[in-house]
């Protein structure tokens, strides 16, 4: 392994394929870090730079990510990722051993997370619906659509261009040779008769409301992060089968949660941990399972990386 290495989206995509890190991170969700990780957010006048490490018990990784948060990169004439940075990984003497494109890692890590929930949770695969258009969206398509049985990817964003053109990268994939990508102007034509529903926006508010879903059916709430904003109203979370990526930060941190717990309308001491539901598996009825992320799942992924330098 060469003593530091640069590697950018392309090159991550390359070591790590979402079917890998889907399979090493179902493997490895029950493990723990050395001690609870360091995040640091710091906010400017564009955003913030959001600092965040972690290592893990065995002190054979650590990994430090440089995040810099720009909402206003949406708008630019050419938009941006609205999360760019890089993370770095360490040995256990302190060496780098690379550095990697921040905004691609976040996103094939993040979007394992709905793929090993899909697999665990959801009762078909067949019909999926895409909420959103900015890269997020991208990385969840490329890792939803190579899950056995998957046929049709619809997709809405508030922007109708901005879908287009994300429609377009994706049936350029490989992994979509056989899955059918449509558009729609109507995010109600978009789940009507979705199996599985992923939303991947920074909408402050709900975009999903309990009339628009099917009876059954998957929701992946991968957006929204904050206390105060959500993507799911109170009545697709109330009755709901609840689950969560990383339990301690959802009860208190996603809105989505948070919010209709303060209605009254949901116990927070219900929700599961996305690690139970591989016992669980699909059940009747709404399920939702929301993500906040945890740089645990930057340390599994990111020593997955390392197995495959």
């Amino acid at each position: 392994m060469p003593d530091s290495l640069w590697l950018g989206a392309q090159e991550l995509e390359r070591l790590i394929p979402d079917d890998i890190v889907r399979r090493y991170l179902a493997e490895n969700l029950h493990r723990t870090l050395v001690a609870p990780p360091v995040r640091v957010v710091q906010p400017d006048g564009d955003g913030a730079t959001i600092v965040m490490a972690a290592g893990t018990v065995d002190h054979a990784l650590s990994v430090v990510k440089v995040l810099y948060e720009r909402p206003g990169n949406r708008a630019l004439s050419a938009p941006k990722p609205t999360l760019n940075g890089s993370v770095t990984l360490y040995n256990s003497h302190g060496d780098v051993m690379a550095v990697v494109d921040g905004a691609a890692f976040t996103g094939i890590r993040t979007a394992a997370i709905a793929a090993v929930s899909t697999t665990w949770l959801a009762a078909s695969v067949q019909r999926q619906a895409l909420i959103g258009s900015g890269l997020e969206a991208y990385y969840h398509a490329k890792a939803l659509a190579i899950l056995s049985g998957v046929q049709e990817m619809r997709i809405w964003a508030r922007h109708r261009e901005a879908a287009e053109v994300l429609a377009a990268r994706l049936r350029a994939l490989p992994q979509f040779q056989d899955v059918v990508v449509q558009v729609d102007d109507h995010i109600q034509d978009a789940v009507k008769d979705a199996d599985v529903i992923t939303t991947v926006t920074a909408s402050p508010l709900p975009l999903l409301t309990k009339n628009l879903l099917p009876h059954t059916v998957l929701i992946n709430a991968m957006g929204s992060y904050q206390p105060t904003t959500r993507e799911l109203a109170s009545d697709v979370v109330k009755g709901a089968h609840l689950y969560a990526d990383a339990l301690s930060s959802c009860v208190a941190e996603a809105g989505d949660y948070v919010i209709p717990a303060q209605e009254g309308l949901i116990d927070l001491s219900a929700i599961r941990p996305l690690s139970a539901a591989a016992h669980d598996g699909a059940q009747s009825g709404r399920t939702v399972m929301k993500s906040v992320g945890t740089a645990l799942f930057d340390v599994i992924c990111a020593e997955c990386l390392v197995h495959r330098l």
